[in-house]
């Protein structure tokens, strides 16, 4: 080929043209190429956003048909009770006597509905608990309330299919029957390691560890995942008591919402804002600003 110091004016105006139209095809090539690489691209993202949008409406729809583990409502006669539950009550009373006792001057019963996944039951625990438990203190407490703890299982349907609210709630009744000093470190111990709803929740293994640090037996927590047979339906020992207790939670307009509080049988809607020993106090007609010896 010529160099440029020999070509004519002609032919170097040709080469120009020539390295021009080179430029423009490979510019050409490399726009469609990156058309190319960019509709792949964009197609892979709308894929995966299909994808996560499709898992997400699985895991709903799953988790709404997750199977629950409570059998269909049994009648309390029918299912073992827990010793330290009252089939009167369908729940597990605490009074100043101890876990299964009612107060001995019994005026006024809190019945407190919780389910152990439900957040707002982990809310009213944090806001509430002092304060029941300076009501039911064995040296210092009332004499005339009596807690009633129902421990329900109606939100099964919010641990992936794991049931972990029927799980847990047998685990509490295990030591509500074994293990009866233990009840409420154990329920605190699980509120303060309560899983979020639309997990698995917390394994056996988890909850029995959790059942230990607050002083229970490990002979105990061995019967966590013991079943027992229920009219031909293999269940954990307390699953049909549990079934039984959740079938008494009061609906609002056809729901049941957890936590449910009743003081006497009248709903107690402004936990939040009112403490239990006043409320107690302005139930039996009380000076709200004098405290008794003893009282917090």
């Amino acid at each position: 080929m010529a160099t440029n110091d020999r070509m004519t004016k002609t032919q170097r105006r040709e080469e120009a043209r020539r390295q021009a139209a080179e430029l423009r095809a490979k510019q050409e090539r490399e726009q469609r190429r990156n058309k190319i690489v960019g509709i792949a691209l964009v197609a892979v993202a709308v894929l995966a956003v299909a994808v996560g949008i499709f898992l997400l409406v699985k895991q709903n729809l799953d988790s709404k048909k997750a199977p629950t583990a409570l059998p269909p409502a049994p009648a309390v006669a029918d299912v073992q009770v827990p010793s330290a539950g009252d089939s009167d009550l369908v729940g597990i009373p605490v009074s100043k006597q101890g876990v299964g006792v009612r107060a001995a001057e019994e005026a006024v019963v809190i019945e407190v509905y919780m389910d152990l996944i439900c957040p707002a039951c982990a809310g009213f625990e944090q806001l509430q608990a002092a304060e029941l438990e300076a009501l039911l203190d064995p040296e210092t407490g009332r004499d005339d309330v009596t807690v009633v703890y129902h421990v329900v299982a109606t939100l099964d349907r919010f641990s992936l299919g794991t049931n972990y609210s029927a799980r847990a709630a047998n685990a509490l009744s295990v030591v509500a029957d074994k293990s009866p000093e233990h009840f409420l470190p154990f329920m605190a111990a699980l509120f303060d390691a309560q899983p979020k709803e639309n997990t698995s929740g917390l394994k056996d293994e988890r909850i029995a560890e959790l059942a230990q640090g607050a002083g229970v037996p490990a002979s105990v927590t061995d019967l966590f995942t013991v079943t027992a047979d229920f009219k031909g339906s293999p269940k954990r020992l307390f699953i049909p008591w549990t079934a039984a207790v959740t079938a008494t939670l009061p609906s609002e307009d056809g729901r049941v919402v957890t936590p449910t509080i009743l003081v006497n049988g009248q709903p107690w809607t402004d936990w939040s804002a009112i403490s239990a020993s006043d409320m107690v106090k302005t139930i039996l007609g009380e000076d709200i600003g004098d405290l008794d010896d003893g009282e917090q």
